[in-house]
C-alpha cells in the first residue's frame, strides 16, 4: 500500500510540473495571439467598408491552408478532437496555419472564433513537448488534452470551465478523470499568465437576485428548450452550408467557392450590419449589457455568416460566434418571457454552447465564472435541457459519444460502452436522429398489423 501511495504522489508531482510548463507556454502563446488580434482589429476598424475585400482574402487564406503543406490540415477544433481521439499528434505547421490564418480571416471580416487557433496551438505545442520528452502515446495524448484546456482557459479567461471543456468536448458521456488534475493545473496557469500579460476578458456580473417561484422556473425550462432549438438550427445550417460549398468546389473550383462565400458575406455586412462579421464582440457585450438589439434576427444572421465563412475557406473556431448567437437569441426571447434581457442573454450564451458542443458541465461552470454564482441553478437547468434537445448532433462531427451519455437509446443486449463517431457511425448501434415524419412512420407500422389482425 505504501508503494502504491508513493507512486500516486510521484504521479501527481510529475503531472503538476508538466501541466505547469504547458500552462505557461500556452498562456504566453494565447496572450501573443490575442494581443496581435486586438491590435489588428483596432487598425481594421479605422477603415470604412473593410469587408469589401473578403472574397479575395478568403481565397488567399484557403490557398495557404489547403495548398501549402497540404498534408498539415489540423487547424480546426474538430481536427484536434479527431487527432486526440486517435492518439495522433498535431504538427507545428498546422499550429502556424491556425495562428496566422485565423487572424487574417477575422481581421478581414470573416465570422469566426478565436478559440480554435488557441486550442490548436495548445494541442500542437503540447504534442511537440511530449515528443521531446519521449513520452508514450497515452501520455502524449494527456499532454494534448492539457494543451486544449489551457488554450481555451487562456483565450476566454475561464480557468475551471476552460479546463473541463477540454475534457468534456472530446467524448460525450465520458470525462477523462485521469487527466482532470493536469488539465485544471494547465488551465489555471494559462489564465494567470494571460492575465499577467494584460489580456482583458468578458466579465458581466449580473444584478440577479431572483425569488424562486414555479413560474420563473418554468420560464427557464422554456428558455432551455428554445436554446436547444437554436443550437440544433446552428448545427444544421452549418452542415447544409458545407455541403453546398463542397458542391461548388467540386463543380467550379476553390476560387469560385471563395468568391461566392465572400460576396454573400459582403451582402450581409452591407445590407444588414457589419456587426455580424468578424468576431462580433460588440454584439455580445451589447446583449449582456441589456442594450436594445439592432435586429431580433441577429442570431440568424450570425449563424449564416459563420457557416459561410468557414465553409468558403476561412479559418477559425465556433465558440465566439456561439456566444454571439446565444446572447442575441436570449435577449430576443426576453420580451416574450418577460425576463430581464441581460439575464436571458447570459443564459443563452452558455446554453447554446452546451447544446452545440455537448458540454453542459463546462457551460454551467462558465456561467458562474462569467456572470456570478446567483445564476448557477438556472444556467445549469438551461444548459442541460439544451444539451438534451440537440440529440446526437454536434457542431464538431468528430466528437465521440458513449451509449451511457443520456443521448442514445440503450439496448440491454449491447455493450453499454460501445461508441462511434457521431456524424458517420452507422454500425455501432447509434441510429440517426429521427425526424417527426420518422416517428409517424414508425407509429403507423405498429398500428397497421393490428388493423390486419382485426380484419382477419
Amino acid at each position: 500500500m505504501l508503494d502504491e501511495s508513493t507512486h500516486s504522489v510521484l504521479h501527481i508531482i510529475k503531472w503538476f510540473v508538466l501541466a505547469t510548463i504547458i500552462g505557461v507556454v500556452i498562456g504566453v502563446m494565447d496572450a501573443a495571439f490575442l494581443q496581435l488580434l486586438d491590435g489588428a482589429l483596432t487598425l481594421r476598424n479605422q477603415i470604412p467598408l473593410f469587408y469589401l475585400a473578403l472574397p479575395f482574402s478568403l481565397y488567399i487564406v484557403a490557398l495557404c491552408a489547403r495548398k501549402w503543406q497540404k498534408q498539415h490540415r489540423d487547424y480546426t477544433t474538430d481536427a484536434v478532437i479527431h487527432k486526440i481521439n486517435e492518439y495522433q499528434s498535431v504538427s507545428l505547421v498546422s499550429v502556424s496555419k491556425a495562428f496566422v490564418l485565423s487572424i487574417v480571416t477575422m481581421v478581414m471580416g470573416g465570422s469566426a472564433g478565436k478559440e480554435a487557433p488557441c486550442a490548436d496551438v495548445g494541442a500542437g505545442i503540447s504534442s511537440f513537448l511530449g515528443q521531446i520528452f519521449r513520452m508514450s502515446p497515452q501520455d502524449q495524448r494527456k499532454m494534448m488534452i492539457c494543451g486544449v484546456s489551457a488554450g481555451f482557459a487562456g483565450v476566454f479567461g475561464v480557468p475551471i470551465s476552460g479546463a473541463l471543456f477540454g475534457l468534456e468536448v472530446l467524448w460525450v458521456g465520458h470525462i477523462f478523470y485521469e487527466v482532470m488534475f493536469a488539465a485544471l493545473v494547465a488551465g489555471i496557469t494559462a489564465y494567470q499568465v494571460t492575465s499577467f500579460l494584460g489580456v482583458n476578458y468578458i466579465y458581466h456580473p449580473l444584478a440577479f437576485h431572483p425569488i424562486f417561484s414555479e413560474q420563473f422556473f418554468l420560464k427557464m425550462i422554456v428558455a432551455g428548450i428554445f436554446f436547444g432549438a437554436v443550437s440544433l438550427l446552428f448545427i444544421e445550417i452549418n452542415k447544409f452550408t458545407r455541403v453546398v460549398f463542397r458542391f461548388i468546389t467540386s463543380r467550379a473550383g476553390l476560387f469560385w467557392t471563395c468568391m461566392t462565400g465572400g460576396v454573400l458575406l459582403v451582402l450581409i455586412g452591407y445590407f444588414f450590419s457589419p456587426l455580424y462579421l468578424g468576431l462580433g464582440m460588440q454584439g455580445i457585450h451589447g446583449a449582456l449589457g441589456g442594450e436594445p438589439l439592432s435586429s431580433p434576427f441577429g442570431f440568424l444572421y450570425k449563424m449564416l455568416a459563420t457557416s459561410i465563412t468557414l465553409a468558403a475557406g476561412g479559418i477559425g473556431g465556433f465558440v465566439t460566434p456561439i456566444f454571439f448567437v446565444g446572447a442575441q437569441a436570449g435577449a430576443m426571447l426576453s420580451d416574450f418571457l418577460q425576463v430581464d434581457s441581460a439575464t436571458l442573454a447570459a443564459l443563452g450564451l452558455v446554453a447554446v454552447l452546451a447544446g452545440t458542443a455537448n458540454t453542459p458541465l463546462a457551460a454551467s461552470i462558465m456561467a458562474i465564472e462569467l456572470f456570478g454564482a446567483e445564476i448557477a441553478p438556472y444556467a445549469t437547468v438551461a444548459c442541460v435541457i439544451s444539451f438534451l434537445v440537440t440529440g446526437k448532433q454536434s457542431i464538431y462531427p468528430h466528437q465521440r459519444i458513449t451509449r451511457t451519455s443520456g443521448k442514445t437509446e440503450i439496448d440491454e443486449d449491447v455493450n453499454r460502452f460501445q461508441y462511434g463517431r457521431r456524424a458517420t457511425d452507422k454500425k455501432h448501434y447509434m441510429p440517426h436522429r429521427k425526424t417527426l415524419l420518422g416517428h409517424l412512420k414508425q407509429a403507423a407500422k405498429h398500428l397497421i398489423p393490428h388493423v390486419k389482425d382485426e380484419q382477419k
